[in-house]
């Protein structure tokens, strides 16, 4: 069996799943043979550090504007599919000799589907959505089977016209390490705080401070690849355990007994599989605004909703061992209840069917 998944950097959220979904068709398939593209790199060689250096700028000082074109990209799509595209995606699927096509990317699944309706390609494409919720470039035509985080993202595309048979809610795929994964907890409380695979930690100087005058409280740090913030912070609060870039990001939310990050759409469920509560930065972009809901609604996590109270309500949650028990509890729930039909479990069955 070949795959071909396409993904993007268009936040680190949708490389991390497509490394998730091939780790789980490895698991099933060990022989299968599973190829990531990044689809910006693959169609576009020559602009790719202007489109992600925008993309960068956009999220990182713009989110305003990133939300309405986020809107605008959903309202409006425009994916052409020239001579050009329809080549590189030809000697692409050749060369990977792919049998099915996944995507992580609502840009790849737009550009896969239109090529399908371009050259009459019967091939398999299945989108994997990152967020719970989904806007409408999520939604391309040609696509087989949708992979979605909860049953309120099933909905939401059945009244985009998606049937039901062609939902799978499986929950946002997390990487192998995060799964069933326990760690033994130390005598005093454990506090991750982490700002997503760039670092994206705010500067919040107040709850920052709160939490180094705590004695009961060790908090590690994990500010990925920004270096500058990682030496910022070990010189301004010497207690803390400082992380740079590690892949051992599982053991360190396992051991932890919340996590203080963004509203991400993997890390939410990285969290649900460790059984760590959440407490989340309070979100600007559109997709993370979904995601917080999602968290609170369900009994997760706690949303920092309110600016200046940060630190009073985080000391406050790590306090509350009741609540952070009911938490975990309801994450437990939560994993049960999801489908656990995989995409090789979908494909199988499809071609099954076919024949």
């Amino acid at each position: 069996m070949n795959v071909l998944i396409f993904t993007g950097k268009f936040g680190m959220g949708h490389v991390f799943a497509a490394q998730a979904v091939r780790e789980e068709v490895l698991r099933q398939d060990p022989a299968a043979c599973v190829t990531i593209v990044d689809v910006v790199e693959e169609c576009f060689p020559q602009t790719r550090r202007l489109v992600y250096g925008c993309f960068d700028f956009t999220v990182n000082y713009c989110s305003g504007v990133y939300n309405l074109l986020n809107r605008m990209a959903g309202r409006f799509r425009c994916t052409p599919v020239n001579r050009s595209m329809v080549q590189k995606l030809d000697q692409l699927l050749y060369r990977t000799q792919a049998d099915l096509v996944i995507s992580t990317l609502p840009l790849s699944s737009q550009y896969v589907s239109a090529y399908k309706e371009s050259t009459g390609s019967t091939i398999p494409l299945y989108t994997y959505i990152t967020d719970i919720s989904a806007h409408r470039e999520w939604i391309a035509p040609h696509t087989d089977c949708y992979f979605v985080g909860d049953e309120s993202t099933r909905r939401q595309l059945m009244r985009m016209d998606v049937p039901s048979s062609q939902i799978v809610v499986n929950g946002i795929p997390v990487r192998q390490d995060f799964r069933f994964r326990t760690a033994e907890k130390g005598t005093v409380k454990e506090l991750l705080v982490m700002g997503g695979g760039l670092g994206l930690i705010p500067r919040a100087e107040e709850f920052l401070s709160a939490l180094a005058t705590s004695p009961d409280i060790h908090v590690t740090v994990i500010t990925g690849k920004n270096e500058s913030l990682r030496r910022e912070l070990e010189l301004a609060y010497p207690t803390f355990e400082i992380v740079g870039f590690t892949s051992q990001v599982a053991k360190y939310m396992a051991r932890a007994d919340l996590l203080l990050t963004k509203a991400g759409g993997i890390t939410t469920f990285e969290a649900i599989h460790t059984g760590t509560p959440l407490c989340l930065l309070r979100p600007f972009l559109m997709q993370e605004e979904a995601n917080a809901s999602y968290v609170q609604s369900h009994g997760f996590g706690k949303v920092l909703w309110n600016k200046g109270r940060e630190s009073q309500e985080i000391l406050d949650l790590l306090a509350d061992q009741e609540t952070l028990a009911d938490m975990k509890q309801r994450m437990a729930v939560a994993l049960r209840s999801l489908d656990a039909v995989s995409p090789v479990d979908r494909f199988l069955a499809e071609r099954k069917t076919a024949c």
